[in-house]
């Protein structure tokens, strides 16, 4: 606190200058407050400590930095009075934080305390990398870039197949979904692992004549079944071929319900899921 004669001559580079401040109880307080360091303000309850440091000079700061926003801006974010004093020179844009009380838990740690936790939860959900217990491997999401970039890495020549599981939906039989497959466009299949054309599953050419129930009995399908949605030899620097795979991926992902196989000749098939 300094009289009114010499605050004037201070340099506001070097001070925030506060002259004759009569905000709530403030009495024409002229104050100047070193820059650049940490500043404490004490005194009794009712002594004008809120009044001088949020309700001046916190305010002060927020309103000159309104002030410099344009017009479209302001209009957001409300008109903010001047409070009330002769002036205050030195002043930066200001950010103020609450008081806050915590409840203190007797679980609580510094994390939770601070807040710092929830933040830390984000911030390991973004960056952090899940590895499979039963694989080792890494847990990712897929993406049909990844896929695609997978085949594109193999040696060029490569016979590769982009398939997916065949999801029996309950109350179905494979027969049906396999029906379905045909009436959607697709033609092969994998059945336990072979390339089978679903017609030729549907309808197996007998091999010998049979009764009624051997017939029958010979309808019924069963395995493990996953669309064969396309097959090629492997071609990075082929344009279209990539655009083909891409949309064969796209497709494996739709109709295997978020998991797509790639079967690689000489390689174990691979999975990936999106």
């Amino acid at each position: 606190m300094t009289n009114d004669s010499h605050i004037d001559e201070l340099d506001p580079k070097e001070f925030i200058i506060i002259k004759r401040a009569r905000v709530n109880n403030l009495k024409n307080l002229s104050v100047a407050i070193p820059r650049n360091k940490l500043v404490v303000i004490t005194g009794l309850s009712g002594s004008g400590k809120s009044s001088l440091a949020f309700d001046t000079l916190f305010a002060e700061g927020q309103r000159m930095y309104v002030e410099s926003l344009s017009s479209y801006a302001r209009q957001f974010l409300g008109r903010m009075e001047k409070p009330e004093v002769d002036y205050i020179r030195g002043v930066s844009p200001a950010i103020a934080i609450e008081q806050k009380v915590n409840t203190r838990n007797p679980r609580s740690t510094v994390g939770t305390t601070t807040e710092i936790y929830d933040y830390l939860k984000l911030l390991f959900a973004r960056v952090g990398k899940t590895i499979s217990p039963v694989s080792g491997n890494e847990v990712k999401r897929h993406t049909v870039t990844d896929v695609v970039d997978f085949i594109n890495r193999q040696t060029e020549g490569t016979r590769v197949m982009v398939a997916c599981p065949l999801k029996i939906q309950k109350g179905r039989k494979a027969e049906d979904e396999l029906n379905l497959l045909l009436s959607k466009g697709f033609a092969r299949v994998l059945m336990n692992g072979e390339v089978k054309f679903i017609e030729e599953i549907l309808n197996p050419a007998p091999a010998e004549p049979t009764t009624k129930a051997k017939k029958a009995k010979a309808k019924k399908v069963e395995g493990d079944f996953e669309i064969l949605i396309d097959r090629a030899a492997v071609n990075a620097s082929d344009e279209d071929l990539t655009f083909r795979l891409s949309d064969s991926v796209q497709t494996a992902f739709f109709e295997g319900h978020g998991d797509c196989i790639i079967y690689a000749e000489g390689a174990e098939k691979k999975f990936f899921s999106d």
